[in-house]
């Protein structure tokens, strides 16, 4: 039998079921039970403070708190910066151990492209010389006697036979260097026939980029033309065109560089990723969004150091002015230093792609199972956390 409830506050007898005193009304205390109740106890696992602690009944009492145990959570190396310094070691890493491939390459390309530079220059202005090397000794008297159309011809050809010939090389390279970065095996003839198959998306985002560019460049110097013709170069509006084309020419190169830099990563964009040419750089504007500088650094310690090592190479034999002598040495100055922009942009993007994140936790806590029916539990301490894998 259920004992009887009994009011505090007069001392009148009450059902067990009562919650308020029959005689003056005064809220009951709950009446005592002759049943245990057991609870289910708290899971033995540790669970982390940012996920609450779920009742395995539904009967446990709302103000059951839960139990809170430290979670064994290692973290892992926090996320490192990409600085212009971890990009230009990465590319000098990637290139002193896939020096000899990178070297042959470079060198096929740049005899090829020398020598049709020169064939062009003999065919549209009548010597090898100007196609000869990247300083050629070109005399004095062969470049009055040019027509100033076919020198604009020859420049025009050479820039697109050079896009065509180098996006072939450039696309198979730049996965080349991407996977030996990430420690992959690729063979050179994998990486070409790669270049081979990308080829049109290559192609199509160097030729935009580079008629963008250029256009940003020379776009300002047209306005001279109209202007000179019309008032001649000593009337003011020549003076005011002048002035204005300098300003144009100063904002559209600054504009000209960061579309260059944001730009730089659409190789390895289209390469990995396998999209085309407008993805390719459009995924490479993402990426440099807020590395601009940092990119800019690496180029520029890049550059630097690219054109001290060709002008090492270079001057010394363009003392003698002979055409095949200045082929030569500009050829093997861009198979030493020709594939450091291709390996920087590439592992540039590597590494942008990639950053680590702190570690997972070392393990995850499984579901409460809930018992039999009927089944009473008794509360235990927590329990030890499972070993770490």
């Amino acid at each position: 039998m259920s004992a009887s409830n009994v009011c505090p506050n007069c001392g009148a007898a009450n059902g067990p079921a009562n919650l308020f005193c029959t005689n003056c009304g005064t809220r009951l205390a709950a009446a005592p039970s002759t049943e245990t109740r057991v609870y289910p106890a708290a899971p033995s696992y540790p669970v982390p403070p940012s996920y609450p602690v779920a009742p395995a009944y539904p009967t446990v009492p709302p103000s059951m708190p839960p139990v809170a145990v430290p979670y064994p959570y290692v973290p892992g190396p926090s996320p490192w910066r990409v600085r212009f310094s971890t990009i230009l070691s990465s590319m000098f890493k990637v290139w002193s151990e896939n020096f000899l491939t990178f070297f042959v390459v470079f060198l096929v390309l740049a005899l090829v492209n020398n020598l049709i530079a020169a064939l062009l220059a003999y065919a549209l202005l009548g010597t090898f010389e100007i196609g000869a090397g990247v300083l050629p000794g070109v005399p004095s008297a062969v470049l009055p006697s040019v027509s100033l159309w076919n020198l604009i011809l020859f420049a025009l050809l050479a820039v697109i036979e050079g896009i065509i010939i180098n996006s072939i090389v450039v696309g198979g390279m730049t996965e080349y260097a991407v996977r030996r970065h990430r420690g992959e095996k690729m063979s050179l003839d994998q990486a070409l026939r790669r270049g081979l198959e990308k080829f049109p998306s290559i192609f199509g985002a160097a030729l935009l980029l580079g008629l963008l560019t250029f256009g940003l460049v020379l776009l300002p110097l047209l306005v001279l033309i109209p202007s000179i013709s019309l008032g001649g170069p000593s009337s003011s509006a020549a003076i005011v065109a002048i002035c204005g084309s300098l300003i144009g020419f100063v904002i559209g190169g600054i504009v000209a560089l960061y579309v260059t830099i944001a730009m730089s990563l659409y190789a390895p964009a289209i390469m990995i990723e396998d999209t085309n040419a407008i993805g390719g750089l459009s995924r490479s504007w993402r990426l440099t969004k807020r590395r601009w500088w940092t990119l800019f650094g690496a180029f520029f310690v890049a550059g630097i150091l690219v054109l001290l090592i060709t002008l090492a190479l270079i001057l010394p034999v363009g003392i003698f002015r002979n055409t095949i002598a200045s082929m030569i040495a500009s050829s093997v100055a861009s198979a030493l230093v020709g594939a450091w922009f291709l390996i920087l942009a590439a592992v540039a993007y590597d590494l942008l792609v990639r950053q680590p994140s702190a570690a997972a936790p070392t393990y995850y806590p499984a579901p409460p199972i809930a018992p039999p029916a009927g089944a009473a539990q008794t509360a235990q301490p927590p329990g030890t956390p499972p070993p770490s894998p």
